[in-house]
């Protein structure tokens, strides 16, 4: 044997023992499949949508959300009478996190009505929470998971307004 040559047999012919390809290769899917499949079944959404129809003209409905988002506390920031769009937003004084720069959470209402095919309204609710920050560039919002109060909100306006 030559002082530079391996020892062993089955590296000496150039082959590798069956056992440590296999299993080489078993780590490798294992790695590439955890890679492909963990974001995938990570990701979520952070509001809530809620969908939702009434037999009503989208005139009335839209009159019903206006009149329900008083109601339930929000101040309407925003509103499209001809494409029948509001949204609304609360400060939520009560939720705190463990971080200095936090300010309060403010939750926000995102209202859509229209005319679905079936010759009924279409009403569509975005729920979000989002938590502000005093940062040095100013007033930072970072979408947070919906909240309860929120996503009660949304459901009871779908229930007031929608079928």
């Amino acid at each position: 044997m030559n002082p530079g040559e391996p020892q062993d047999e089955t590296l000496r012919c150039g082959k590798r023992p069956k056992a440590a390809g296999l299993g080489m290769l078993r780590h490798c899917c294992l790695a590439l499949s955890a890679s492909l499949l963990l974001p995938a079944g990570c990701t979520s959404t952070l509001y809530l949508a809620i969908n939702g129809t009434s037999p009503r003209p989208p005139v009335e409905v839209f009159d019903c959300v206006r009149s329900q988002i008083l109601v339930l506390g929000y101040t309407p920031t925003s509103f499209d009478v001809q494409d029948h769009r509001i949204t609304a937003r609360k400060y939520d004084w009560e939720t705190h996190l463990a971080d200095s720069r936090f300010r309060r959470m403010t939750e926000r209402l995102l209202i859509e009505v229209g005319n679905s095919g079936q010759g009924s309204t279409h009403l569509r609710i975005g729920a979000h929470t989002f938590a502000e920050l005093a940062t040095q560039r100013g007033p930072t919002e970072i979408e947070q998971n919906a909240s309860p109060a929120v996503r009660a909100a949304a459901q009871a306006l779908l229930e007031a307004c929608g079928s």
